[in-house]
């Protein structure tokens, strides 16, 4: 049974032939149980028990043939199983022989091929060794060659550096004069630039003294000039006030106030700030309602000289009794 599981094909072949005598045994025993059926009716019963008994026994021969039939059978197919199996086993046998005698001879063509292409290997690197010897003579003789040339070279630049080396000496000595001459010429334009710069820096510095010397009188005497200005219009509108200012009743004499007032060129008063109080606010307030009825106050008819003079802005005493 192991060898029929193994192969299934021997396995189905024994199966079919097993039920095939299967089959015909049970048509036997079934025609031969027919007649004896039909044998059992007609007999009278003592005849039917010894007729039971010997089909019985001629029905256990039959399956004992069919038996040994099936065994037979089992042992031929066994037998042909063995057989098959053991031409089988001579062809694998015979296959890998053939195949161990074909690797053989692969193996024995691929040495071969493997020494002739070492040999050719060998031969390709004799020739490369033989050529690069060849090359390598060819290279030492340009090298050779090559120094050669070198040499004649490094002599040729050797005497053409010594003839520049002369050259350059003689144009730097030719170049050392000149620079020596245009220095020389150089200083001596640069000290007499020098000194007409010192000249014309000395005769500047003397101008701007002289010009700081006048500007400075001018202003001093824009300043005395606006000071004066400024206390003769002073005098002019503490002289306008102390007219228009009227004495509130009870007011004691010889009270004073300083005031700043801010004019326009115009004359007319825009501020009036009392800065130092009498003590008195109605002396203080007469005061203010005084410059206010002299408002315009006489101013200069140059607005320059308004404003040098300050007049836009001037704070002054006054002094109704003084």
């Amino acid at each position: 049974m192991r060898r029929w599981l193994r192969h299934p094909g021997l396995g189905s072949r024994y199966l079919l032939y097993s039920l095939g005598v299967h089959v015909v045994a049970g048509a036997l025993l079934f025609v031969n149980l027919g007649p004896m059926s039909v044998q059992v009716q007609q007999t009278e019963p003592p005849e039917i028990v010894h007729a039971v008994a010997v089909d019985q026994e001629e029905i256990e021969s039959r399956l004992d043939a069919q038996r040994e039939a099936i065994a037979q059978a089992q042992r031929d197919e066994e037998r042909r199983q063995q057989e098959e199996e053991a031409a089988r086993r001579r062809a694998e046998e015979e296959r890998q022989r053939q195949a161990e005698e074909q690797r053989r001879r692969e193996e024995e063509a691929r040495r071969q091929a493997e020494a002739e292409r070492q040999q050719q290997q060998e031969a390709e690197r004799e020739r490369q060794r033989q050529q690069e010897r060849e090359q390598q003579r060819r290279e030492e003789e340009q090298r050779r060659a090559e120094e050669q040339r070198r040499q004649e070279e490094a002599e040729q630049q050797r005497r053409e550096e010594e003839q520049r080396r002369a050259e350059e000496e003689r144009r730097r000595q030719e170049e050392a004069e000149r620079q020596r001459r245009e220095e020389e010429e150089r200083r001596r334009q640069e000290e007499e630039r020098r000194q007409a710069e010192e000249e014309r820096r000395r005769q500047e510095e003397q101008q701007r003294r002289e010009e700081e010397l006048r500007q400075r009188m001018e202003e001093e005497q824009q300043a005395q000039a606006a000071q004066r200005a400024q206390a003769r219009a002073v005098n002019v509108w503490a002289s306008r006030v102390r007219d228009a200012w009227v004495r509130p009743p009870g007011t004691a004499a010889g009270l004073s106030a300083v005031v700043r007032v801010r004019v326009l060129p115009t004359g007319e008063v825009t501020s009036i700030e009392i800065i130092e109080s009498s003590g008195d606010d109605t002396f203080d307030r007469s005061v203010r309602n005084a410059i206010e009825r002299a408002s315009p106050l006489p101013v200069p008819d140059d607005s320059a000289a308004f404003r040098r003079a300050g007049l836009d802005n001037v704070a002054f005493r006054f002094t109704p009794d003084g």
